[in-house]
């Protein structure tokens, strides 16, 4: 079963939408690290104007206000409405007066043209619109100026693909209609991404597109984690993984979770739970100068 690219994306926001809490509390610890050197990459300076695409709970745009301070503003878009709602709770005091929050498609910006100075994006770029959402961050970013991003892929990450292969064993060959455009529609996103996020594929889009001076790093890290525990939740907590449960009798979840506690006990050193996980960096610029 293949989904229409239209209704993929549909279902993904639907998706996030539901994961606010399940991301802001699992995963944003993590992606601060990824947005800590991504912001570093886009070189931002003091009294610039930068937009973050997919801002989310605002992870990196908190570090762009910072670096662009004093005299500089950072504008945050993306269309979880209750993403933004729980980013604006949260932003922290200091990043108060220059830090804005907008709800708003990449694929279709509110924007005058070259209206920033630099744009990043922390693992937030939909590649169900992708070739459009590059070209939106062409028109508005200022000539000469720097768009920096991310991703990684599931199956990189070598704890994460050990989950997807023990998850696959278990979960139901009977599922729901709505499990199926689930799965389908989740199959599809991750096909569009893999020909899009490639680190040698993406420099050539991003030139493909008007950029230009296209550079890519592959950085390394290892997450700590309290326990394998923490890990389970950081998944089995998310709405696509909690349908994929409720489809499943008490007894199939009982043996699904004995083989993940037991398939992913080799990642537990020393009390702790070690990911590593490879991340693809990308920064480009903008022909011409102001």
């Amino acid at each position: 079963m293949t989904a229409d690219i239209a209704q993929v994306d549909k279902i993904l926001q639907e998706l996030w939408d539901k994961d606010v809490k399940a991301w802001n509390k699992w995963w944003v610890p993590i992606f601060r690290r990824f947005a800590s050197d991504l912001i570093f990459d886009a070189k931002l300076r003091r009294g610039q104007i930068v937009l973050d695409v997919g801002t989310g709970t605002g992870v990196a745009a908190i570090e762009a206000a910072k670096r662009v301070r004093p005299g500089g503003i950072v504008f945050g878009i993306d269309r979880s409405s209750p993403m933004l709602k729980l980013a604006e709770a949260t932003k922290p005091r200091m990043a108060a007066k220059n830090l804005y929050y907008l709800v708003m498609d990449a694929d279709h910006m509110l924007f005058q043209d070259e209206f920033f100075d630099g744009i990043v994006s922390n693992c937030r770029i939909s590649y169900a619109s992708f070739p459009r959402t590059i070209c939106e961050i062409l028109r508005v970013l200022c000539k000469g100026g720097t768009f920096a991003l991310n991703d990684w892929h599931l199956i990189e990450v070598p704890v994460h693909r050990k989950f997807g292969e023990i998850l696959q064993q278990y979960r139901t060959d009977r599922p729901s209609e709505k499990l199926r455009i689930l799965r389908a529609s989740l199959s599809t996103y991750e096909r569009t991404g893999n020909r899009f996020a490639s680190p040698e594929v993406l420099p050539d889009e991003l030139k493909r597109a008007g950029f230009s001076e296209t550079t890519s790093r592959r950085r390394k890290y290892r997450i700590r984690l309290d326990g394998l525990q923490q890990y389970l939740d950081m998944w089995l907590r998310r709405a696509a993984l909690q349908q994929e449960l409720v489809e499943l009798s008490r007894v199939q979840r009982s043996r699904l979770l004995a083989e993940l506690r037991s398939g992913l006990k080799s990642f537990e050193r020393g009390g702790r739970f070690i990911m590593d996980w490879d991340v693809n960096f990308i920064r480009a610029k903008k022909p011409g100068q102001d």
